[in-house]
């Protein structure tokens, strides 16, 4: 149950912020988008945005996919739901 508890606290605190909110509603619909396309969508920093994107990519939240010199993201949402479904089992009756 700890490790589940862990899971799930990443998992909440990925979520608990706005920009990481709109990345992932920006992911949505785009389907698939690299790092500097995101950046210049919220006109943040390169640092800000890497690690918006590693919290997501820590928590399962988003998948990515190297090519080149390009990381692109995806919105992970098998992950999403069977997460958010797990919590949710916890208070079940």
């Amino acid at each position: 149950m700890a490790d589940d508890n862990d899971v799930f606290i990443r998992f909440l605190r990925a979520l608990g912020n706005n920009e990481r909110i709109e990345v992932l509603k920006l992911l949505k619909e785009n389907k698939e988008m690299c790092a500097q396309e995101i950046e210049k969508h919220f006109f943040l920093e390169q640092s800000t945005t890497s690690h918006h994107l590693n919290t997501l990519k820590n928590a399962g939240i988003v998948n990515t996919r190297k090519s080149g010199r390009n990381i692109y993201y995806t919105l992970n949402f098998p992950s999403l739901k069977d997460t958010c479904n797990k919590f949710l089992d916890i208070f079940a009756e």
